[in-house]
């Protein structure tokens, strides 16, 4: 099985059971509110992350089916931090993935309280994971750990704080590595945990998921200077009207595609200490793909 069709397997079941983690209410107030949450998630989206933590498991002969729900907690978190990213008073965006985003669409003060309800809710289902008390524990951990002030909200804090500052380069790593990689890293930590596998090597499949999230990271400043909204399904071309410091304002197009190619190379030789599998061949058609996506 390629990439594609393995992607194409996955999300049936991820969409599935993301259509099924929102109960209907008999008063209507309430259904309004729930189909609000599932917006910005039937928006479409790459669902790298999901698809990730599922060969992270699979990587280590776990049955993918453990890391389904981690799975989708880590999309929950992602989307929530989306549409938070493109209110107004951050990002300020008004189209995320080809659709007018979650506050255009329903307005500001409901767009924060549609990120609470995602995030919240990722943890509800957590709980419900098939594993053992003490796997979800950890899963607990990584996730609260990637997507908090230690990872991803920190990343979006120094994003906004360099707003109207000069920033350095080596801050600019630490930005990415945080705002975007911290999840990225995340989902490779939790498929890994879900496999619930004894004294499994998690160091290279972390290593690798730090590195596919500096390359994702590297690619989109490529894209936002070189495509255009409909592609992107977002606006183009908004970090360089900002002034914002991007590798490609730093190394040039030429330059930032060849920084990305080295860091996918990285990525797959990390995964070299692992024994041959589907899934070893699937996360390595992963990392090119990082660097061939058009969106």
């Amino acid at each position: 099985m390629n990439l594609k069709e393995y992607i194409y397997i996955r999300l049936k079941e991820i969409n599935k059971n993301i259509d099924e983690i929102f109960e209907k209410s008999d008063i209507d107030i309430e259904n309004f509110f729930i189909e609000a949450l599932k917006y910005p998630l039937e928006a479409g989206g790459k669902r790298l992350r999901p698809i990730l933590a599922c060969l992270s498991c699979e990587l280590f002969e776990g049955d993918y089916k453990k890391a389904i729900i981690p799975a989708i907690s880590l999309e929950l978190i992602h989307t929530y931090s989306l549409v938070h990213d493109d209110l107004p008073s951050m990002d300020n965006d008004n189209l995320r993935r080809g659709k007018p985003t979650a506050h255009v669409k329903f307005g500001e003060a409901n767009a924060i309280l549609i990120g609470d309800g995602l995030l919240t809710h990722a943890f509800q289902i957590l709980s419900k994971s098939e594993v053992s008390n003490e796997t979800l524990r950890s899963l607990l951990f990584e996730i609260s750990f990637a997507a908090g002030y230690q990872g991803m909200v920190m990343g979006q804090f120094i994003d906004l704080y360099f707003e109207e500052k000069n920033i350095d380069f080596e801050t600019l790593k630490i930005l990415h590595a945080k705002k975007t990689g911290a999840m990225i890293r995340g989902a490779a930590r939790v498929g890994a945990i879900s496999s619930e596998k004894k004294n499994i090597d998690i160091e290279n499949i972390t290593k690798y998921g730090e590195a596919i999230g500096l390359a994702f990271q590297i690619w989109d400043d490529i894209l936002d200077v070189i495509s255009d909204n409909e592609t992107l399904g977002k606006t183009a071309g908004k970090d360089a009207k900002e002034g914002k410091l991007t590798y490609v304002k730093q190394f040039g197009i030429e330059g930032a595609k060849k920084k990305a190619k080295e860091t996918i190379n990285n990525a797959i030789e990390y995964l070299s200490v692992y024994k041959d599998n589907e899934a070893k061949l699937l996360l390595i058609e992963l990392a090119k793909y990082i660097i061939e996506r058009k969106s």
